[in-house]
């Protein structure tokens, strides 16, 4: 599983079959809850998940959490 900080935020993407699963991520208890509402298009590369994250989430930025990036 990817897992970004999104603003704050952990999310964790998978890919399963040839679809994207967007999961909210608790990194301290390793669980992951499956979101419905987060949807990443199937012919989205790996490359380019940050910047749809960025596309979509772009208004939760905040002085304190002003970027995305990949933690694991």
């Amino acid at each position: 599983m990817l897992i970004y900080n999104v603003f704050g935020r952990y999310l964790g993407v998978k890919r399963v079959d040839d679809c994207w699963l967007v999961f909210r991520a608790d990194l301290t208890e390793k669980k992951f809850s499956r979101l419905y509402d987060i949807v990443i298009p199937d012919n989205i590369t790996e490359d380019e998940i940050l910047g749809w994250l960025d596309d979509i989430f772009h208004e939760a930025a905040t002085d304190r959490h002003h970027n995305i990036k990949r933690v694991e």
